[in-house]
């Protein structure tokens, strides 16, 4: 949880993923986890929604509840775990406190490209995300509905297949960027978080390259 405060304002409580940063929503307004299906679908910035609710008092009241990335879906389940390359999950597990690091940037990028959905706005099932990622109608009418539970779902041009912190000439990249390889294409993104801040084509964009002060191929300026 973190307080926030734009001007005069009143300081306000959100609550946000360690991982990624993300306002889950605000911390001073808890509705009932048991609330209708149309309350759970509300969408608004100052709203928690009752699935959110519900795994926060659950982490207040339990130390052992599941980490967050029990909630994700993906598909290819047999290549990936949890949206990673188990192929090289198993090369990085030789790699020590290195491959600890890829992995936990690996995850921290996996949650930060969930469908919008799992994480705020109107809740959707995996499988209304599935078809939202596949460009199909999302809402699935006449399914009953039971008590929501969190649902995350990585599309997969977003699977990951390894995760490198330095360029392909084994130079070292900027402290705060690490490149993330998928099937499709790489892209450079925060290490703290996941947050995408360039791609292979067009490199790291100019505003990261002013605030990290790093090229734009994700080396720091001082050895650039």
């Amino acid at each position: 949880m973190i307080k926030v405060q734009h001007g005069q304002d009143n300081p306000q409580s959100l609550y946000i993923l360690d991982a990624t940063c993300e306002v889950v929503g605000n911390a001073e307004v808890l509705p009932n986890p048991t609330d209708s299906d149309s309350e759970t679908r509300r969408s608004s910035s100052n709203f928690l929604r009752a699935d959110w609710t519900a795994f926060i008092q659950q982490h207040i009241t339990n130390k052992s509840v599941s980490p967050l990335l029990t909630h994700l879906k993906w598909a290819h389940f047999e290549e990936y775990d949890k949206g990673i390359s188990r192929f090289w999950l198993k090369r990085i597990e030789f790699e020590g406190d290195l491959g600890f690091m890829k992995r936990t940037v690996a995850e921290r990028y996996v949650l930060a490209c969930v469908i919008g959905n799992g994480v705020s706005g109107c809740w959707m099932s995996t499988a209304e995300m599935a078809q939202e990622s596949a460009g199909l109608a999302s809402r699935i009418e006449g399914t009953s509905r039971k008590a929501p539970e969190i649902n995350l779902f990585l599309p997969a041009h977003h699977h990951v297949e390894s995760v490198h912190f330095t360029t392909a000439k084994h130079i070292l990249l900027h402290p705060a960027i690490a490149v993330i390889q998928t099937l499709s294409r790489e892209y450079y993104i925060l290490r703290d978080n996941g947050m995408e801040i360039g791609c292979e084509e067009d490199g790291v964009r100019g505003v990261w390259m002013h605030l990290l002060r790093c090229t734009n191929k994700g080396l720091p300026l001082w050895t650039a």
